[in-house]
Formats: C-alpha cells, sequence, structure tokens
C-alpha cells in the first residue's frame, strides 16, 4: 500500500471488502464502484452494478460451456443445471438468483423500494459469490478466503478501521477518569477519619471500663442499706407472733380449776335431773 501527501495532507487509497479479487480487475472494479455507489446512498445504482457484477462471473464460470446462452436469466438456469449434476453446494446459484431478482426490480423503475438493507444484503451475497470464485481460480490460499468476513465498517468508511476500536479508546478513557474520581473521594474519606480520631484522644474522657466500676459500688452500697431496716422488720414481726402462739398455748392454772368444778357440778345436776326429778 502506498500513500501520497497534497497539501500536508495524508491521502490513503480507499480500501474495499474485495481486495482479494484485484487480480481480475474488470471484476474488482464493477464491485468496488458498487461499494462506493452504497456508501454514497445511490442503493437502486448500487444493486444494478452487483447484477452486472453477477453476469460476469457466470458467464467466467461458464466458459467454454457456454454455447447459445446470451441473457442472464439462460446463463444462470444452464449453469445452475451443470452445479446441481456435479453435486456443488446450490448456494451459489441461490446468491446469484437473489441478485439478479433484485437488480431486475432496480432496472425496471422500481427502484424507490430498494432501501439500504437490501442493497446491503446484495453486497453480502456477492462477498459470498467472490470468495467462491476466488478459490476456484487460485487467487489467493484456500484457508486465507475462508476466513474472510463482509467487514460493514470498511464499507462505510473505506478505510481498514474498526469503529469499535474508538469507541474502546473513549471506554478506556471513561474508565480511568472513574477511577482517579474514586481516588479523590477515597483520599477525602481518609482525611476525614484521620482528622476524627484526632478529635477523640483530645477529649479525656473517663475509661468505661472505671465508670462501670463505681456505678456497680454504688448501687450495691444502696442496696445494702435498703436491705438492713427491712431485715430488723422482719425479726420483729416474727418474734411477736411467736409471743401470741405461747400465749395461746399456754393455760392460766385458776380457769383450769375454774373449769374443772364447772364440770363436776354440771354433771351433779344432770344426775338430779335424771333419777330425782322423775320421783
Amino acid at each position: 500500500m502506498f500513500f501520497c501527501v497534497v497539501n500536508n495532507f495524508i491521502i490513503t487509497p480507499m480500501v474495499s471488502n474485495f481486495d482479494f479479487l484485484k487480480k481480475d480487475k474488470n471484476l474488482f472494479k464493477l464491485i468496488d464502484e458498487a461499494e462506493k455507489l452504497y456508501r454514497d446512498g445511490y442503493f437502486s445504482q448500487s444493486v444494478l452494478q452487483v447484477r452486472k457484477f453477477g453476469e460476469i462471473v457466470c458467464k467466467s464460470v461458464l466458459g467454454v460451456r457456454r454455447t447459445t446462452e446470451e441473457t442472464f436469466d439462460d446463463i444462470l438456469s444452464t449453469l445452475s443445471d451443470i452445479l446441481e449434476k456435479e453435486g456443488e453446494d446450490k448456494e451459489f446459484i441461490d446468491d446469484m438468483y437473489y441478485i439478479k431478482k433484485l437488480g431486475n426490480s432496480a432496472a425496471h423503475n422500481i427502484g424507490d423500494d430498494i432501501n439500504g438493507n437490501s442493497a446491503l444484503e446484495c453486497l453480502k451475497r456477492a462477498f459470498e459469490i467472490s470468495i467462491n470464485y476466488a478459490i476456484k481460480n487460485n487467487f489467493d490460499k484456500k484457508e486465507k478466503l475462508i476466513n474472510l468476513h463482509y467487514n460493514i465498517d470498511i464499507l462505510m468508511s473505506g478505510e481498514k478501521y474498526k469503529f469499535s476500536e474508538k469507541y474502546q479508546k473513549v471506554k478506556e478513557e471513561n474508565d480511568q477518569i472513574k477511577e482517579e474520581i474514586k481516588e479523590e473521594i477515597n483520599e477525602i474519606a481518609n482525611e476525614e477519619i484521620k482528622e476524627n480520631k484526632k478529635e477523640k484522644k483530645t477529649k479525656k474522657e473517663p475509661p468505661i471500663n472505671e465508670e462501670k466500676k463505681v456505678l456497680s459500688v454504688d448501687f450495691k452500697n444502696k442496696k445494702r442499706k435498703k436491705d438492713k431496716p427491712q431485715k430488723k422488720e422482719k425479726q420483729k414481726s416474727e418474734k411477736k407472733e411467736i409471743k401470741k402462739t405461747k400465749e395461746t398455748t399456754e393455760i392460766n392454772p385458776d380457769t383450769f380449776e375454774f373449769a374443772i368444778i364447772f364440770s363436776i357440778l354440771f354433771v351433779f345436776f344432770i344426775c338430779i335431773m335424771i333419777f330425782i326429778l322423775p320421783f
């Protein structure tokens, strides 16, 4: 690849997805022009250019086996029969029929119905046809050609530059900014923590353990003081109850003698009532 300098600007040649076809200059020129038309928004003209490309590929593949076929339809029909007999992949023929059908629509004043998606699909199918054609004509190693993929970034920019790389750079810059902000926040937080620790050290507060000891001792002393009068009162009340029970249980001797005399008289009275009064 070469480049030239004009008025201090570097001009690089445009890049195409079909660079591997450069060994066939006519084919490459047609399909490269189709990509440029698509890039500029001329979708119908792009499809027509792809149709021309497909017709030339079919003629080249048919080669000496071509007899009376003049139109694209006749050439494609003959080629389809030959490839079916040889048992080759039908994708090549299916892609050709798609390109022919869409090209006919563009040629017969129905180009207004062709949008960017249809034109892009047409280019992609032309790309698959080109790989098959390049393999059969030994344009490059088969392994290399099979691993090629249609690149929309190249189609839209004409350069080997992936827009994803640009977004990746922007993402990396944003991630770096985020990390810097986090570091600043962490530094501020650490400084605040250090200042709070210094303030706590300057304040002279009694240790927590000593306060607990003082409170527990005071509580025990108060409890003991309250318990002493309560114990004394209980002892007094118990003594009084014991005295009462003793007084009740102990019998006075005078009252005992009186009770005996009374009981004797009572028995004598009953005897009189039983034995003397009936007579």
